[in-house]
């Protein structure tokens, strides 16, 4: 958020966390940063988990739904990325306006199953983090009802992200805003830890843009999923420019680490 100063972070401990910062690079040898003292592994939802073909958020699809194109999606990350709206203020206008469209639940529903589908080998990934004995969770500024739809059958222990709530007849009822998108991922990586009772240096953050920057500053271990900020590139400990998403469990061997 645009004049917030920076938030302590667990940076200054992971030189004692990491073997030599290297990237994964599809298509070549694997070579990677691991993080020996990690005990939860924490991610983003859309870009991550979930994805559009052309990279759309779900509150960029819902919004060009409602309003025939993209204008709207830039004008109020302009005006957020600007300091002039909030971020809660940014969710309001957005789920303000879907109301006034007269949007229904099966109707968004039919968008986020239209356009999003989940990554190949997310849930298969997630599922063998715990088997290998890490903590799971999901702290994201996507909307309950994308997890729902998608994700409900992931083994996550705990999951942070807006929430959208209808009435008996489908009709928008209410929202709550999440205070851990942005910024604010910086705290819900430390709400993430106190869950878990674990220090933030034990935490990793799976992530892929622009608003996963303070979660990467926050986190023990940052990991750069298909990502499509360089400015999380540079905050990353390990990069997966592409490839299969099960190549980040070379990242987490567990106690499986020789």
């Amino acid at each position: 958020m645009a004049g917030v100063p920076p938030r302590p972070t667990a940076r200054a401990g992971r030189e004692s966390n990491l073997t030599a910062s290297r990237t994964i690079c599809a298509g070549g040898s694997m070579t990677a940063t691991t993080g020996r003292d990690v005990r939860v592994v924490c991610f983003d939802v859309d870009g991550t988990l979930v994805r559009q073909p052309e990279g759309r958020t779900i509150w960029q699809i819902i919004n060009a739904h409602y309003h025939g194109g993209d204008e709207i999606n830039r004008r109020r990350f302009r005006a957020f990325r600007e300091g002039l709206i909030s971020y809660p203020e940014w969710v309001t206008l957005d789920i303000l306006d879907w109301k006034a469209h007269g949007a229904r639940r099966g109707e968004i529903e039919a968008l986020i199953r239209r356009e999003l589908t989940v990554v190949p080998g997310a849930r298969e990934t997630v599922a063998e983090l715990k088997r290998r004995g890490y903590g799971t969770a999901v702290v994201s500024g996507t909307l309950d009802l994308v997890f729902e739809l998608l994700l409900s059958d992931f083994p996550f222990d705990h999951v942070y992200t807006n929430r959208i709530f209808f009435d008996e007849e489908g009709r928008i009822a209410g929202f709550e805003p999440t205070p851990y998108d942005v910024e604010g991922k910086a705290d819900g990586l430390a709400r993430v830890a106190r869950d878990f009772g674990v220090r933030g240096e034990s935490i990793a953050f799976v992530g892929d843009s622009w608003n996963d920057r303070a979660a990467f500053r926050a986190a023990g271990f940052a990991v750069a999923y298909h990502p499509k900020d360089p400015g999380l590139v540079e905050l990353a400990d390990a990069v997966v420019q592409d490839g299969s998403f099960e190549r980040l469990l070379d990242l987490f061997p567990g106690s499986e680490a020789a």
